[in-house]
């Protein structure tokens, strides 16, 4: 994926330098956003080098070296090719970042990305619904391992699938709102309104009516606790923006808005029996969370601002877990507490504020945009969804979220810059 995206990254730039499209965002108008994501960057790969300070270095590579008897070169990362790795992912997050921040100012491109998402996302949920009531315990041609008895589509962890299925379902609530808008206005002629809504349906939006459907049942076959619930959250976010944009009667947007929740919840008490065990599961202390968050608050204690190599928590935490925790743990289930583990508390923090710019930014854009205000919206909510299951899931960690994400987030920011401060000469 990384050489795909990288190819895609230089057919751009040959493009806008034979002047064959425009350069849209140029780094003068983003350059808050480029310096804190560099950091982060620069600080990984600083993590895999052994020039830096015997000091600095991770305390095991001079207890190997002991051990064998020979001058080790050390790093400041404890397992140097993993850094690697992940950097590599994380600069192809930011190059699908760019381009789709760079093809979506038009608002017919960017309606081209939010539909194609949301298609994609309801042929996933198509997927999983059909191998989940086929009884297959199959993903594509390979045999499940994990999660046999929840819907997982092409997804291993039912976590990242109920992530992913919420982040479609954002994209195609927001498609729908454009179909329903129609017939919700301060004014609204009931009779006029209908005959719209049914001419707009037909042709093609029955297809994002029943995908909805699709998504949300297959959301809700996960059994994903933390998916579900950062999906209401931000489901709710998205109507709650768009309901306080049209409506001009607060108490009419403020029932609006309550909408997602009333939904959820009746879907939930008829057929969540399997997420309303998995809840109970947590409340009764049954999951292991906790401990491995207390873990890794020590761990980090270790060293809190050179961190211990990015991608390098499998190998880390082996050292710092107890005898409580009897499962091997490749995640720390938080993505924050991880992402301090391994890159120290100062690159951790940059990386979150370019997150959190993006969602400022966005919010921007909903309290500016009179027209296409779908696409900072659905950004914002797309925010607050990974966000909110990133406290106590790895979902964004996972490509494919993370791909997906990107590709909103470009899209959303580039509907919510200030016409007049994008484009620039550089």
């Amino acid at each position: 994926m990384a050489i795909v995206v990288g190819g895609l990254l230089v057919w751009w730039s040959i493009l806008v330098g034979a002047k064959k499209i425009r350069f849209e965002f140029g780094i003068r108008s983003i350059w808050p956003f480029i310096f804190l994501f560099m950091v982060p960057i620069i600080w990984a790969a600083v993590q895999t080098l052994s020039l830096t300070p015997q000091d600095w270095h991770h305390p095991l590579w001079a207890n190997a070296g002991k051990i064998l008897g020979i001058d080790v070169l050390g790093a400041i990362s404890l397992r140097p090719v993993a850094t690697v790795s992940s950097l590599i992912k994380l600069l192809t997050y930011g190059s699908i970042f760019w381009l789709s921040l760079n093809f979506s100012r038009d608002p017919l491109r960017a309606r081209q990305v939010i539909r194609t998402i949301g298609i994609a996302g309801i042929i996933y949920a198509t997927y999983g619904l059909l191998v989940e009531f086929s009884g297959s315990q199959t993903i594509l041609w390979f045999d499940k391992y994990a999660y046999e008895n929840d819907l997982t589509s092409t997804f291993v962890n039912r976590n990242s699938y109920a992530t992913y299925a919420g982040l479609g379902l954002i994209c195609v609530t927001g498609i729908l709102y454009n179909l329903f808008s129609g017939i919700s206005g301060p004014n609204v002629n009931w009779r006029e309104s209908t005959r719209h809504f049914l001419e707009s349906f037909f042709p093609w939006n029955w297809f994002f009516v029943l995908g909805w459907n699709f998504l949300f049942t297959a959301l809700l076959l996960t059994h994903s606790r933390a998916g579900f619930m950062s999906t209401v959250v931000g489901l709710t976010v998205l109507v709650s923006a768009l309901s306080f944009k049209v409506f001009t009667s607060r108490r009419r947007a403020m029932a609006i808005s309550a909408a997602p929740i009333i939904i959820f919840g009746g879907f939930f008490a008829i057929s969540g029996e399997g997420l309303d065990q998995r809840l109970a599961a947590a409340l009764t202390g049954q999951d292991l969370r906790p401990l491995i968050y207390e873990r890794t608050l020590e761990a980090i204690k270790s060293a809190p601002f050179l961190g211990s190599g990015y991608g390098s928590f499998e190998d880390v935490f082996r050292i710092h877990r107890s005898d409580d925790i009897n499962k091997f743990v490749l995640r720390a289930h938080s993505t924050y507490l991880e992402v301090i583990l391994e890159l120290g508390l100062p690159a951790a923090l940059s990386l979150f504020v370019v997150f959190a710019g993006m969602l400022v930014l966005t919010f921007q854009g909903i309290r500016r945009r009179r027209r296409a205000v779908i696409y900072p919206a659905i950004g914002f909510a797309a925010t607050i969804l990974v966000a909110t299951h990133s406290i106590v899931d790895f979902s964004l960690q996972i490509p494919a979220v993370a791909y997906t994400y990107a590709a909103i987030m470009g899209t959303a920011c580039a509907q919510s810059w200030p016409s007049n401060k994008a484009r620039d000469s550089w």
